[in-house]
């Protein structure tokens, strides 16, 4: 709806009865509208044009939040990019908690960002992480456990891969299908292993790779092509 916000929350805007189509008041989430003719406002406030689309990949510090704003005066993925946010509302796709590091996308089309986060599209992240103490078949196989796939899909199995096993360290490769909140460290804890660092380094068919840590860039027209190709499926 035109960069207020994610497709969860401009329906959440509408469902509350916050927004107006030419001056009358919807609840309806599917209310039909003709670009560049008819008048949308949120709150009494009328929505500028839609900006064009774009989606921007960020390689996410530590210590950075993944919201459009923070109470607490915290820095944000939405700050990082504000060379790209003068005449758009970008929102993340998405969240990266507080330590965790590495890609996470922004993007003003809230249909895309509602597709490439619904767990019936079944997108892949994956991760990698570092852990306090050594691997064996019994933790691998309780970190499988709660790598269940998306909705029952078989096709889309989490793995789970030991990439190295340092002193007292291990180094996991996991590639999930949903993003759920904190689902890494959890099932890290669950098996008595304690999370060290956490990165995400690919997103769908998109890499962190070659991008330094803070930096963020539009995505190339290839990318695009290959991330719709991933949702067309």
């Amino acid at each position: 709806m035109l960069g207020a916000g994610s497709r969860r929350t401009c329906d959440e805007l509408v469902s509350s009865g916050r927004v107006t189509v030419d001056g009358r008041r919807v609840r309806e989430p599917a209310t039909r509208v003709v670009p560049g003719k008819t008048t949308i406002s949120v709150d009494g406030v009328a929505l500028s044009n839609p900006a064009r689309p774009i989606v921007l990949l960020l390689n996410k510090p530590e210590g950075v939040v993944s919201t459009v704003s923070d109470p607490f005066g915290r820095p944000t993925v939405v700050d990082l990019c504000k060379k790209y946010t003068r005449s758009r509302r970008l929102f993340p796709v998405g969240r990266l908690d507080l330590n965790t590091t590495g890609l996470i996308l922004l993007t003003n089309d809230g249909d895309l960002c509602y597709r490439l986060t619904h767990p019936r599209f079944g997108i892949p992240r994956t991760y990698h992480v570092r852990v306090r103490g050594l691997m064996n078949d019994k933790k691998l196989s309780g970190l499988a456990k709660y790598a269940s796939p998306p909705h029952g899909s078989r096709d889309k199995r989490s793995s789970i891969e030991l990439l190295k096993q340092l002193h007292h360290e291990s180094i996991l490769k996991i590639t999930l299908y949903e993003g759920r909140n904190r689902q890494v460290r959890r099932m890290c804890e669950s098996v008595g292993l304690r999370v060290v660092k956490l990165r995400r380094v690919r997103f769908g068919p998109l890499s962190v790779r070659k991008l330094p840590l803070g930096a963020v860039r539009p995505l190339e027209k290839s990318e695009m092509e290959r991330l719709k190709r991933v949702l067309s499926r």
